[in-house]
């Protein structure tokens, strides 16, 4: 569904208008009561748990609050005590929360630190266990990631990549950025490319306005066995994945 369309739509219909705007009212109060409370509980506790649960906890409820539901496929695909690079299509902020809501699994996000700057987010972003690197210093980003994973390779966690860089503008899976393949050829870990469908009609990219109800889904691919793959390699490997994202990607989901 064209995001352009659903705003002609939201305007033609002034319920959904509102609930649009109570949508977005809620996303917002949702991310600062618990963010709040992640930040105090993860101060007290000094551990990652807290930002992990009520991340989930404040990706449900945003769910719920926007009236959308998530189809998942290929659960079964995945050891869940075993860790994963899994690497994945980026439509909107929306991806964030569909993915922590609906997969049950210890997900390690790569951020840029300028999320850092964001009041409340940010805050609980720097205390928790997920990976914030700069992205203008890719030797010092490596050498960050790369020291992660090692103190964390055997705790079955799931370190997510959004290959393109950056929310796709048009709802198109644009190039895919080599850093994750890169990754899991240094770590030997195994690969599972991850096709989200359906979230860009919610909150496409360069909008503040949330344009509630619908579904999206999330795919898990097979997982891609890096053994045999170098560096030297990481090209084809790359196309591999996207390839097998673009499969189970449904453009007008």
């Amino acid at each position: 569904m064209n995001p352009s369309a659903t705003a002609t739509n939201l305007l033609a219909r002034p319920w959904q208008l509102l609930w649009g705007v109570l949508a977005t009212a809620a996303t917002l109060l949702f991310t600062a009561v618990l963010g709040v409370i992640a930040i105090v509980l993860t101060v007290i506790t000094r551990q990652g748990w807290p930002i992990d649960w009520l991340g989930v906890v404040w990706s449900r409820w945003i769910l719920a609050a926007c009236g959308i539901q998530v189809d998942v496929e290929g659960l079964n695909r995945i050891d869940r005590e075993r860790s994963y690079i899994i690497i994945s299509n980026h439509l909107s902020d929306f991806d964030i929360w569909v993915t922590l809501a609906a997969l049950p699994l210890k997900i390690r996000f790569i951020a840029k630190k300028e999320l850092l700057r964001v009041p409340i987010f940010g805050q609980g972003l720097a205390l928790s266990d997920h990976i914030v690197i700069d992205r203008s210093k890719p030797e010092e980003a490596v050498a960050r990631i790369n020291a992660r994973v090692a103190a964390q390779i055997n705790h079955g966690f799931c370190i997510l990549f959004y290959a393109e860089g950056t929310r796709s503008p048009d709802g198109r899976i644009h190039p895919f950025k080599k850093g994750g393949v890169s990754l899991a050829i240094q770590t030997g870990l195994p690969i599972i490319p991850m096709s989200i469908s359906g979230t860009r009609k919610f909150l496409p990219k360069r909008s503040a306005f949330i344009r509630p109800g619908g579904r999206a889904k999330i795919v898990l691919g097979a997982p891609i066995d890096v053994t045999g793959y170098t560096l030297d390699r990481r090209d084809e490997l790359n196309e591999r994945v996207r390839n097998a994202v673009l499969q189970h990607y449904v453009e007008d989901y």
